[in-house]
């Protein structure tokens, strides 16, 4: 069913307007409307995290031999825990383009009416036949 997710995001005529609330990690950032589906506003909220994947999993993978030889497995791991956090932190992601802005939770439902006004009179050009084969 994924995969009918991810067309129908792509072939979407509407305006697309996504709010990262909490964890987006790898393809699930990218298949809820990320930076490559061009979405027409894309904000998080202060709790969002924006990255290939979670803090504890990247570390653990790309640090395994580095945290097995060291003489603290556990204090090198939290360490380089905390030090992956900060890399992918929300200011680094709006630096990157990830994201467009970071919101106020309180200030998302104004946000969403704005950047529905300003998609009104959006014109998408398509090809003559809109929806392909759609995945089954």
């Amino acid at each position: 069913h994924g995969a009918k997710m991810l067309y129908a995001v792509s072939r979407a005529s509407v305006p697309k307007l996504t709010v990262v609330i909490r964890k987006a990690y790898g393809a699930g950032y990218y298949v809820m409307c990320g930076r490559g589906y061009e979405p027409d506003g894309l904000v998080a909220w202060p709790t969002a995290e924006i990255s290939l994947m979670g803090a504890e999993g990247a570390v653990s993978i790309l640090f395994r031999k580095q945290i097995q030889e060291s003489a603290d497995p556990e204090k090198t791991r939290a360490e380089l825990i905390e030090r992956y956090q900060k890399e992918i932190s929300l200011e680094k992601a709006a630096a990157a383009a990830y994201i467009d802005d970071v919101i106020d939770p309180r200030d998302t439902k104004k946000w969403i009416v704005k950047n529905l006004e300003l998609a009104e009179g959006k014109s998408t050009v398509w090809p003559k036949k809109k929806h392909g084969v759609s995945p089954v």
